[in-house]
């Protein structure tokens, strides 16, 4: 029994060394033209052993820092109320504990997006919330080190700030290592 899990945290690991659906980058997106700041709501899920030390405040800190060292503004609850298209930076982080004992590992989603007021083109009355900017990962990490889980989600706040400067033609600032 205890061979089904271990093989399955080895698939999920060779599948988890490389972004799974990361938006193509050869066009800069239209959508993030003209977005300088972001409110930033994260969600975070996981089985009780691995929310020790690891909180959804935290996570939403830790996105919200690189995103400022990245020169991308943070919008205030109410500041975003009133900014025109209402641009949310919304990560999902689901994690699944996988095999037991000395074997067990976590298995962790990530789902960012960038959701913002849209309309529809044929009837442009019509307005929506949509996800106009998509990063999906997955990753499998020790049960005993959560690390990876913060590295991981600081670097889709970096590909997400990156996103931004190449969309208004701006020099992104000097990448730096959370």
């Amino acid at each position: 029994m205890k061979k089904i899990p271990l093989a399955l945290s080895l698939i999920l690991l060779l599948v988890s060394t490389a972004p799974l659906f990361a938006q193509l980058r050869e066009h800069p997106d239209i959508s993030l033209k003209g977005i300088k700041k972001v409110r930033v709501v994260v969600n975070y899920r996981a089985p009780a052993e691995a929310r020790d030390g690891l909180t959804q405040q935290q996570l939403e800190n830790l996105v919200e820092l690189q995103l400022r060292a990245d020169n991308v503004g943070i919008l205030t609850q109410e500041e975003w109320t009133r900014v025109h298209g209402k641009p949310y930076l919304n990560i999902n982080v689901v994690g699944t504990k996988v095999g037991s004992g000395k074997a067990a590992v976590f298995f962790f989603s990530f789902a960012a997006d960038l959701i913002q007021d849209v309309s529809l083109r044929r009837v442009p009355l019509v307005k929506t919330e949509g996800s106009t900017w998509n990063q999906d990962y997955a990753i499998v990490v020790p049960t005993s080190d959560l690390r990876d889980v913060t590295l991981k989600i600081t670097a889709v706040a970096r590909d997400f700030a990156e996103s931004i400067h190449e969309a208004n033609n701006e020099v992104a600032a000097a990448p730096t290592r959370g």
